[in-house]
């Protein structure tokens, strides 16, 4: 084994000391500084709890007040009144309402990516920009799309990204494409809306990733000729994040699954029906059963149901109740998994 590749390995088994946090906390509709995350964010993904609103996306590669929001097909906006900074602890907001309205309650999912520091990447036929932390399996990337079907963009982590999200900046009504590993390259899922997977339209041009480039169909969606866009890469690392799938048995005591780590975030998805993306986190839900939930492509405010039961435990999740949204017999089920750190 070369030392490049070995150096990889390692770094690919130890997360960053701190890397992801939710935090929690209630608007004043002002200007506030969020702290308490430990480390200076590199997206921070913010819902409101108390109330409808959209879920939105900051990150330091685009720049402080570029929005994003995960339930809508809109482009990148400008907004005065949202994150101003990314700070050593933290971040400050204006007024926005999605952000900080006054007496609402929220929470922010932020992770660590490079610091805010970018770097140019050749590694794929599009050069792109990337900020990139290998430790923790996170990178940032920003390229202009050209169109051509099989073109490779890099991404920057030295280990094949198995969960993708990415999203066209300038152009409203294209939505969030996300690569999963379990069913990706030849399906995509849509994190924007609850639909199945779509197969055989070759977003990511039926090309797994690989550990320097990520492949674009030709397909408008994904790789608009002309149009800026942005991607989220991760990869699993043990003792810190998992990305897989399991399949459901819809019974009261589900499937365990095992992540090699108490989680503290867990996203899952139903990939065949249309059934809502779920958020659950021991931030919202402090004790088994977490069933405090938040939808990515809605709207919604925070909810709460015993059909949303999971257990988080030492070093696996367990599914505790029949609900659709991750537990119905025979279905297959997206997840990723995170411990705060």
């Amino acid at each position: 084994m070369s030392l490049g590749k070995r150096l990889i390995s390692i770094e690919s088994a130890i997360p960053d000391s701190q890397s992801f946090k939710s935090v929690l906390y209630t608007g004043n509709g002002s200007t506030q500084s969020i702290t308490g995350v430990g480390f200076k964010p590199d997206l921070v993904w913010a819902k409101k709890r108390s109330g409808s609103d959209d879920n939105v996306w900051f990150d330091s590669l685009r720049g402080v007040q570029k929005e994003l929001i995960s339930n809508s097909t809109a482009a990148e906006a400008t907004k005065s009144e949202a994150i101003s900074s990314f700070d050593a602890d933290g971040f400050t907001t204006g007024a926005n309402g999605a952000l900080n309205a006054s007496g609402a309650t929220y929470v922010a999912w932020c992770w660590k990516a490079g610091g805010g520091t970018t770097s140019s990447n050749t590694d794929g036929d599009i050069t792109s920009t990337v900020q990139t932390s290998a430790l923790s399996g996170c990178s940032i990337v920003k390229w202009t799309a050209n169109g051509n079907a099989g073109v490779t963009v890099g991404h920057g982590l030295g280990v094949a990204p198995e969960l993708i999200i990415m999203k066209n900046l300038d152009r409203a009504g294209y939505g969030w494409l996300v690569y999963h590993s379990t069913i990706s390259p030849t399906s995509a899922i849509v994190l924007n809306t609850a639909d199945a997977k779509t197969t055989g339209i070759g977003y990511f041009n039926n090309t797994a990733t690989t550990s320097s480039v990520f492949s674009l169909g030709s397909d408008t969606f994904g790789n608009y000729n002309g149009d800026d866009y942005i991607a989220y890469c991760y990869h699993s690392v043990s003792g810190f994040s998992k990305i897989g799938s399991y399949t459901g048995d819809g019974v009261t005591n589900g499937p365990t699954v095992t992540t090699g780590f108490q989680p503290d975030w867990l996203l899952v998805k139903d990939e065949g029906t249309g059934n809502s993306w779920r958020i659950l986190d021991s931030a919202r839900s402090t004790s088994n059963p977490r069933n405090d939930y938040l939808d990515p492509n809605t709207t919604a405010a925070e909810g709460t149901s015993i059909y949303s039961n999971v257990d988080f435990n030492s070093n696996n999740f367990q599914l505790k109740n029949l609900g659709s949204n991750y537990n119905n017999s025979g279905r297959t089920y997206l997840y990723w998994a995170i411990k705060n750190n």
